[in-house]
């Protein structure tokens, strides 16, 4: 008890003042902690429709980056944004069964001597030009009219659930980037599913 007792003592001063100012210290750091690990990629605005037999998919993807990934992408690392995509038919006594799995895949880098942001769209083959980042991410983001299903693979009497999340590929880093993104969380989006009820 007096061993624990001096380890307090030692660690917070006896002065008051002293003392007030080690709290308000470890209350900002605190603060600043918490704001850090509150930034994360929200989904919003999500709707589901059938159009002409197939389910069809719009959100709203609103990434945020840390500090780790603009400077990276400023010095040449090309970042890879996926965005995952899956139907999962509900089992009462079971894990959820797969239904589908799809996967939008988008490349931005940043060009120096234009001082453009590239994005270049693995479905469609298409790329675009930004002359901001946000702008950039905002075109990610915005998922329009997406195929989703065909709705004659769902049975009407189950029910599905549609989730969705967005990170960083980090298998397409180059490789020293890679082993250094396997050991920090800093190459995340830190994007948690965003679940949704789907219903034939």
């Amino acid at each position: 008890m007096t061993e624990h007792t001096d380890l307090i003592t030692r660690v917070l001063p006896r002065e008051p003042r002293r003392r007030a100012l080690w709290l308000l210290l470890l209350a900002a750091l605190c603060l600043l902690s918490s704001n850090v690990w509150s930034r994360e990629t929200r989904i919003s605005d999500v709707r589901t429709l059938v159009v002409d037999g197939v389910y069809r998919l719009g959100a709203h993807v609103e990434i945020d980056f840390n500090e780790t990934l603009p400077e990276a992408l400023h010095n040449g690392v090309p970042l890879l944004i996926e965005l995952r995509i899956e139907v999962l038919r509900k089992r009462e006594w079971l894990w959820p069964e797969l239904v589908a799995d799809l996967r939008q895949r988008f490349k931005l880098e940043y060009h120096v001597l234009s001082r453009r942001y590239l994005v270049y769209n693995h479905a469609s083959g298409v790329q675009q030009s930004f002359h901001s980042m946000d702008s950039a991410l905002d075109y990610i983001g915005e998922i329009y009219d997406l195929p989703l299903i065909d709705a004659q693979l769902l049975d009407p009497s189950q029910k599905y659930q549609v989730r969705m999340r967005a990170d960083i590929d980090v298998e397409a880093l180059p490789t020293p980037v890679r082993l250094w993104a396997y050991l920090g969380s800093e190459w995340s989006l830190k994007s948690n599913w965003f679940v949704w009820p789907l219903q034939p």
